[in-house]
């Protein structure tokens, strides 16, 4: 027994119409995908950059839990990058601790180590000050720490490959 060719087109017509909103779902989160998406494709090669030449490291846990980012108290793992400037001697951290990646720029400046924490966009989300003999605190001067940030991350955007 066959269809008449008008059923059939109908009977077709109506599953595609029932599996159209199928298609809009987004299934990448519901089975583990990883999410790897930036917003900046200078972050994502100084990530790659990162990956590529940095050194594994362990970041003790204070100034990162101050920014949000614990490990249940452990240090936390990082890949890090040093580089030497005219301000001194400049380093990025990259974590991946929440599944997502951010940077950890940081710079000496005297007794005290000035940390950065940014998204991939090189949006500074939080900074913070912490002396040699001291706690870390946050830096509530916005214009300083943006000031610091810019020129932290300038030194980096010269050394990242196809600027």
């Amino acid at each position: 027994m066959s269809l008449p060719r008008s059923v059939f087109l109908r009977r077709a017509f109506l599953g595609a119409g029932l599996l159209l909103p199928l298609g809009a779902c987004q299934t990448s989160g519901l089975f583990g995908g990883r999410q790897t998406t930036t917003l900046s494709p200078r972050g994502d090669r100084l990530v790659r950059l990162i990956q590529n030449t940095g050194k594994d490291n362990m970041m003790a846990p204070e100034v990162p839990a101050l920014m949000g980012i614990t490990n249940e108290g452990r240090d936390i793992p990082v890949q890090q990058l040093a580089g030497e400037g005219t301000g001194g001697r400049y380093v990025v951290s990259l974590v991946n601790i929440r599944k997502i990646h951010e940077f950890i720029f940081h710079r000496r400046q005297g007794d005290v180590l000035i940390l950065h924490l940014s998204d991939t966009a090189f949006a500074r989300l939080l900074s913070v000050r912490y002396p040699r003999d001291g706690k870390p605190s946050l830096i509530t001067d916005t214009a300083f720490a943006e000031s610091d940030f810019q020129q932290q991350i300038a030194f980096w955007f010269d050394r990242i490959p196809g600027r």
